[in-house]
């Protein structure tokens, strides 16, 4: 017998690209899974999709909350879930039809706690830009830890054991952007994780996209490492103030970018070489580069 895989699909007014999602998770050549939609308060025509398409196929089930967060909707949908596995998918990317049999082959056949795949960055009308999303396999603390580039793409790329979430806890309902980040840096801590070098999924890129806030991120952020220092993760104190710079530099970055604020990403950058003082051999290579 196949393990059960239970999707959550957590979804806040997206009627939009939600018929698109679902039907790629239908459309997987692995098919012992359930669909659990998480409907997180709505007020656009999702229900009416959703109802559409359970009424055809079984495994689908729809489930609503009060609005509260993507955090929260994803516990509810794990409480909900009865699979040994999980996998998560945004209302507004799309699975290849391979996806789930190559990470449940990964998964199986080795000792990771999550497996990943590379995703294909679309826009809004679900055509590639080019751009590919790809992370790393191993034991991948420190490198997220230090923002040493990207280590788990997203949510909608990875396949985690039921056995892994209970021992790590689920998503905090404190956070929003960096959700994800704390989730997988906290898996990190205790397994290695796998990688499927292969395009299994798609990531849309579009007006709305979560990670354009860039003060909701920077607050997040801050939040994130207080909590990861509570934890114990860093293994010193110098290495905790490295830590810091690099996610200080990241914001100024942002802020510099797509935030168009120069000035807070000067003071971020101020904060970065005041918390570890080579920050400041970063600023000058980032400097001659441009």
């Amino acid at each position: 017998m196949t393990p059960l895989v239970s999707v959550i699909i957590p979804i806040y007014n997206g009627e939009k690209f939600i018929e698109e999602t679902i039907q790629s998770v239908l459309k997987q050549t692995y098919t012992n899974f359930e669909l659990l939609l998480i409907d997180d308060g709505s007020t656009d025509g999702v229900r009416v999709r959703a109802e559409k398409i359970m009424s055809i196929d079984h495994r689908v089930n729809y489930f609503y909350q009060k609005n509260s967060g993507v955090s929260a909707a994803r516990n509810f949908g794990l409480a909900a879930s009865k699979g040994t596995l999980i996998a998560f998918l945004d209302a507004d990317d799309v699975w290849l039809p391979q996806n789930l049999s190559k990470k449940m082959a990964k998964i199986l056949e080795h000792n990771f706690g999550l497996v990943h795949s590379d995703g294909q960055v679309v826009d809004a009308f679900s055509r590639a830009t080019g751009e590919r999303m790809s992370g790393r396999e191993g034991l991948l603390l420190e490198q997220m830890l230090e923002w040493s580039g990207t280590q788990v793409p997203g949510p909608s790329g990875i396949l985690v054991k039921r056995e892994v979430i209970d021992k790590v806890g689920s998503f905090d309902k404190n956070l929003s952007t960096s959700a994800d980040f704390d989730f997988f840096i906290r898996v990190a801590s205790q397994y290695s994780i796998g990688r499927v070098p292969e395009v299994t999924w798609m990531y849309r890129m579009h007006a709305n996209n979560m990670h354009k806030n860039i003060a909701l991120m920077e607050k997040d952020m801050r939040y994130l490492y207080k909590k990861l220092s509570a934890l114990r993760l860093f293994k010193s104190y110098w290495y905790e103030r490295k830590c810091y710079a690099n996610m200080y530099l990241i914001l100024a970055a942002s802020w510099a970018g797509d935030g168009n604020n120069q000035a807070r990403a000067m003071q971020l950058a101020g904060k970065a070489i005041f918390s570890h003082p080579i920050a400041i051999i970063k600023i000058i290579r980032r400097t001659f580069k441009k």
